[in-house]
Order: C-alpha cells, then structure tokens, then sequence
C-alpha cells in the first residue's frame, strides 16, 4: 500500500519545504521507500533544497500531457530510498489545471512504486491545493508559533473542513444549494458559523447530512509547529487547536515541535538537506521524533488512529530535554 502524506502551510515562509525534504530523508533512512514530489506548481523550487539540477521532466510535463504516467517523471536524488518527481515551472498556467487532469493526478499518485510518496502543496487555499490536501484525512500542516501563521494555519483547516463537508455531496445535488445558499448569506452580514452550516444541512438532510458529518469526524490533521524558540510557544499551539475543536468541530494532533535551528538557513545556502549537513542537530532530532508518530499512521484509512490529548506536554518535555544552541535563527522555506 503507498500512503500519501500531503503537507501544506496557510501560508508562506514557515519551513514548509524545509520540512517535507528532511521528513522524505528521514523516512528513507529508516527504511521507507519513497517519492517526494513538488506540488507547488507554477513556483517549484524544491530541487534546490535537495541540490539537484532543475534539467528533468517534471509535473508541467504530465500536466501538458508529454508524460502519460507520473511514474515516467521519478528521478533519483543521490540518497538511498529517496527519489524525487519535480514541480517543472517552466510551462505556464500549471497552477490552474483543470479538473480532469487534477483527478488523473490523484488517479496515479497510488500507483507510484513506494511506500510514502510525500506532496510539498503551495501555500494559500487555491481549490487545487485544498485538494490534494484533502486526499487523506491525516494530512500535515505546518505553522509557526507567530499569531498571524496560526491564524494563517486556522483559516486553512477552515477553508479544508469547509470542501471537505461540501465534497461529500454530488455535484448538483441539493445539498450543495443549500450550503452555497448558507455562505452568501454569512457574506451578506448574518451571523453564522460552520458548526451552524453542519446543523443546518444535517437537519434539512438527516440522512445525506448526517453521512457527510460522520465521515468529517475522521478528518484529522497533524500540525508541525515549525521555527520554535520555547516552550512557551506552544501555547499558540493550544490556541490553533482551541478554536479548531471550538469552532470546526474537527479534532487535530500535533506530531512535532522543531526548535529554531542555525543549520537550516546554511543547509540552504549549501543546498544540502539539513538531516545530511547536521544529522544530529536539534532539527534533524526534532524531525526523526515527528517521523516516528507519522509512522504510527496508515495514510490511506485512518479511522482508528489518533494520539492522546496529551500530544502538547509531549512535545514540551521533548523540548526541554533537547540541547539547543546558543545562538539561533529561522529556517526558510
């Protein structure tokens, strides 16, 4: 079975390509065969962190239909279980794909021959990106403790629930007229929420809307808080997931905390991974304890997982037990 392991930001500047190479090496490392794929199309840039060349097919390609598999676009990356499918940004428009070749993308990620294929989504709530994030019920987000990334990484689980819910019903069907309806009435001043919108449709539709809600209750994302300088941080960590149970109705789980840590900008500067230029500094430790939850998944049905309420002291104990560096700085995407 392949599990795919989205992994998004709700916006840019939080280390979220930094984390999804050091997670690809170190799932490799430990054995996992697997594919990282830059899915931030039109602006991909993955490859640097990775210090290859930008000079093979890449996703523009099959999105052009040059390629007729994704399978055709692997290329090795010199590191052992790692290999690695390029964001081509050199054919334009890929960011709006259409429909068709959205659902043949998601068709052959599957099909790929490995055990996680990783997808670096862009930033932002695009349709496209929402998508593929919403392709397992345990995708990863990653924000940092600053107050506008978790209102940022907020309005993103927002903007997920909301397709997630609408998703679960046809195309044309009622169901989706009526929520429509419910979101220009919130746009034209009426007081609402989505937890209102979910009892909306589920009194209206008690069969059809009470399917839709059982299946968002497995809707589960994984936070990275990313660039931490304290413990004290992750209680903006308590507060994302104080207004997701309050106002989404969805539960999600932090599987790690990764300390602030000066290798990261020199790892890009040298356009070497972090996990290879400091395997034993405290972000390629942080990223090796997150691995270690993210291991505990199956990323392709998820209804009997989830970590205790306890996830946060975890990570703080983890933390403190660290040693960290004097002297620290952020990490770029």
């Amino acid at each position: 079975m392949v599990n795919i392991l989205p992994v998004a930001s709700g916006k840019g500047g939080v280390g979220k390509s930094a984390i999804s190479v050091n997670l690809a090496i170190t799932l490799a490392k430990k054995g996992k065969r697997v594919i990282l794929c830059d899915f931030d199309f039109g602006g991909a840039n993955l490859h640097t962190l990775l210090g290859l060349k930008n000079n093979k097919a890449g996703m523009g390609n099959f999105i052009y239909r040059q390629s007729s598999t994704l399978g055709e676009l692997i290329q090795d990356t010199g590191i052992e279980n790692l290999q690695f499918i390029a964001g081509d940004c050199l054919f334009p428009g890929t960011a709006n794909m259409d429909f068709f070749m959205k659902k043949k993308i998601m068709k052959d990620l599957p099909l790929l021959p490995c055990d996680y294929v990783i997808l670096d989504l862009g930033g932002g709530t695009s349709y496209n990106i929402l998508d593929f994030y919403l392709m397992t019920y345990n995708s990863i987000l990653v924000t940092t403790p600053e107050i506008t990334s978790i209102m940022n990484a907020y309005s993103f689980l927002k903007a997920s629930a909301f397709r997630f819910f609408l998703h679960q019903f046809p195309a044309k069907g009622i169901e989706r007229v009526r929520i429509n309806e419910f979101v220009k009435s919130v746009s034209t001043g009426t007081e609402s929420s989505f937890i209102a919108l979910l009892e909306t449709i589920c009194a209206e539709f008690p069969e059809t809307g009470g399917r839709a809600y059982e299946e968002l209750l497995k809707f589960n994302p994984q936070v990275i808080l990313n660039m931490g300088s304290s413990s004290q941080d992750l209680d903006m960590g308590r507060r994302l997931r104080s207004l997701v149970n309050s106002k989404l109705s969805i539960r999600m789980d932090f599987v790690g905390f990764i300390p602030k840590d000066s290798s990261v900008p020199l790892a890009v500067a040298r356009r070497t991974p972090v996990c290879v230029i400091a395997p034993d500094g405290v972000f390629a430790n942080a990223i090796d304890k997150a691995t270690e939850r993210i291991l505990a998944y199956d990323y392709r049905v998820n209804e009997n997982l989830s970590f205790d309420d306890n996830d946060l002291e975890l990570l703080k104990s983890e933390y403190m037990s660290a040693e960290l560096p004097e002297e620290e700085s952020e990490q770029g995407e």
